[in-house]
């Protein structure tokens, strides 16, 4: 027969021979994990405050580009006491800051009628001083010239009074006329010399004279008013600080309010709708998930492999990753690489990586860019199963690790 032919069992030995070359040959030359799973992130968006859903978002599946605005929050519930009781103290003082400026502006307008008065008044003062010292000066001539011609009367009856001719009486009425004339003159000079005081008095501002003051009435007023002005300035300045600070102090509340009711929902990458959680008209709190979008620009692989080989696959190397039921490998880096014990819940994970079984190492595998990235309306992917396989260093028989594990226990 056929099958007892030499041909025959040579053929089904070769046969034999090759399957179990092939069936050894992937172990020999690398590892390979049958359960991984394509992962990614996602982000929740939540509210950012408290209000009322404008309209509905997206359908799930949806691609939307960064900084895509979603939908609209609105809260017309909000308390806006302190920002009307900052407005009306700003109003305030701002009324009071505008009668402080109308004071100033009269008071120194008043300040500066006296001063023109006072001004007027020291000029007309100066030119009467100037007149009576030129009258005294005069009146000093005058003085000069009656006292000459008394004494020289007084000299005159001198000589006549001693031959007899002139009584005694007309030399002493003489001699007196003498001595007057000259204390007229000297009370000229002396008057003069008072006059010419008062004048470099008057031009310094001092007003001499002037019954019991220095200065006149209107001087007076214009220090009253000077200090008056001082003080109301003084006030102006604290007014307007008062009012700087009450607007910045209502800009923040009022900008804090806005905040607080109206609120635009953008997002904060390029993804995809994973899942939504509100409806237009929907009331949300501060907090509250509103949607959830996955986030295609990681993608990553886990996969569990036979902890025994925890030693041989190390982060950085390079891996190959094919989704089940296709034949295009993708390239990819191991990240991380945790025993079987490790505690490994994500809440961002958008797929539920393998669940262990016995002793199996948890490995992780990102993706090289590739179009899966892209694919928003099969949701990048994620959650496929693929087949990762890793190269081996150096090629070694899976019997030797064996044999060394049961060496170990029974030693």
């Amino acid at each position: 027969m056929f099958w007892n032919s030499r041909f025959a069992r040579i053929f089904v030995g070769l046969s034999l021979l090759v399957t179990g070359i092939l069936v050894l040959l992937p172990g020999l030359t690398g590892y390979t994990s049958l359960d991984g799973t394509v992962n990614a992130r996602f982000t929740v968006v939540s509210a950012p405050i408290e209000g009322v859903v404008s309209e509905t978002p997206p359908k799930v599946g949806t691609a939307l580009p960064e900084d895509a605005e979603v939908f609209q929050i609105n809260n017309d519930r909000i308390a806006r006491t302190a920002e009307a009781q900052l407005d009306a103290d700003l109003g305030a003082a701002q009324e009071r800051l505008k009668a402080l400026e109308v004071q100033i502006g009269q008071l120194a307008a008043l300040k500066k009628e006296l001063t023109a008065r006072l001004a007027d008044y020291q000029k007309a003062s100066i030119q009467s001083i100037q007149q009576e010292i030129v009258i005294r000066q005069q009146r000093i001539s005058t003085a000069q010239a009656n006292k000459t011609s008394a004494e020289a009367d007084l000299s005159r009856k001198q000589t006549l009074g001693a031959t007899g001719v002139v009584a005694g009486s007309s030399v002493e009425a003489a001699r007196a006329a003498a001595i007057a004339s000259g204390n007229e003159g000297t009370i000229a000079k002396a008057e003069l010399e008072r006059l010419t005081q008062q004048l470099d008095a008057l031009r310094r501002g001092t007003f001499v004279g002037e019954g019991r003051n220095d200065v006149p009435y209107s001087q007076q007023r214009t220090d009253e008013v000077t200090i008056q002005l001082a003080n109301v300035e003084a006030q102006a300045k604290t007014e307007r600080a008062r009012v700087q600070l009450l607007e910045r102090q209502l800009l923040i509340e009022r900008a804090r309010n806005d905040r607080l009711s109206h609120a635009s929902v953008q997002l904060p990458f390029k993804g995809v709708i994973w899942r939504n959680n509100v409806v237009g008209g929907s009331n949300v709190v501060v907090g509250n998930e509103l949607l959830r979008l996955l986030d295609c620009r990681d993608l990553f692989v886990d996969i569990l492999l036979d902890e025994v080989d925890y030693d041989e696959i190390k982060p950085g190397d390079a891996a190959e990753v094919r989704l089940l039921g296709t034949s295009e490998v993708i390239a990819g880096k191991v990240i991380s690489v945790r025993g079987s014990s490790a505690a490994v819940e994500e809440v961002t994970l958008a797929a539920m990586p393998p669940k262990s079984r016995g002793k199996s190492a948890r490995i992780r595998v990102a993706l090289e860019p590739n179009p899966m990235q892209t694919d928003y309306e099969n949701f990048c992917h994620v959650g496929r199963t693929v087949q990762v396989r890793f190269a081996r260093s150096a090629p070694t028989f899976p019997l030797v690790n064996w044999v060394r594990s049961l060496w170990f226990s029974i030693s």
